[in-house]
């Protein structure tokens, strides 16, 4: 999605701010928040050693493959937020292992309990009981790829202006969940691999300059 079909959509829906949290980058939600056109709080998806974690209100991009543990220190040395998204997907490779939630749960900030790109209601469940049982903040995430998902989750909150402020408006809030169609996960190949082809193309074009 562009900087600009997200903004437009968000409006169309009602939201007037989002996390933005690509996988491994921070570029593009930096230069987003920065401009000033819609309200974002800057984030990375970062694929640990053990699986993935968020970091939010970064300003520095986090590299992937580190331990949780040190993830969690270098997301914390930029005053941001631990965020810990679908963490009982049945069928995510990349979902942060259960062990590794266990060595780090004192230190999650939010952990998301409805995840609309779950396929399975009762992993939402297991999050929220898990959320509940350590007293962890609890979110939801639209996990959208694809512009048709923004917005098909989210919470109501009072206005926020720092990371305290948000964790303290997330356990008031009214949260918005739906699950989203199988169908979206096709939309997601096909980025992937189209993006591919375009990588193999720029590499033979190179060698053929």
């Amino acid at each position: 999605m562009s900087q600009e079909e997200i903004i437009k959509a968000c409006k169309d829906r009602g939201l007037n701010c989002i996390a933005l949290t690509d996988h491994n980058e921070l570029e593009g939600a930096l230069e987003m928040e920065k401009s000033g056109l819609f309200r974002v709080i800057a984030g990375e998806e970062i694929k640990t050693a053990d699986g993935e974690i968020i970091g939010l209100f970064l300003k520095e991009k986090i590299r992937g493959g580190l331990s949780p543990e040190e993830t969690v220190r270098q997301i914390r040395a930029q005053d941001g937020l631990v965020y810990i998204p679908h963490p009982f997907s049945k069928w995510r490779r990349t979902k942060l292992k259960i062990s590794a939630i266990e060595k780090i749960k004192h230190d999650i900030d939010i952990m998301e309990v409805f995840n609309g790109r779950n396929f399975f209601r009762a992993d939402n469940l297991k999050a929220e009981e898990y959320a509940l049982k350590n007293n962890i903040t609890m979110a939801v995430g639209s996990d959208s790829h694809i512009t048709c998902e923004l917005g098909s989750c989210y919470v109501e909150v009072e206005d926020f202006s720092t990371p305290a402020e948000l964790l303290t408006v997330l356990k008031h809030g009214h949260r918005v969940t739906n699950l989203s169609s199988a169908f979206v996960h096709f939309g997601s190949a096909y980025v992937r691999i189209r993006k591919n082809l375009e990588k193999i193309l720029l590499k033979k074009q190179s060698r053929m300059g």
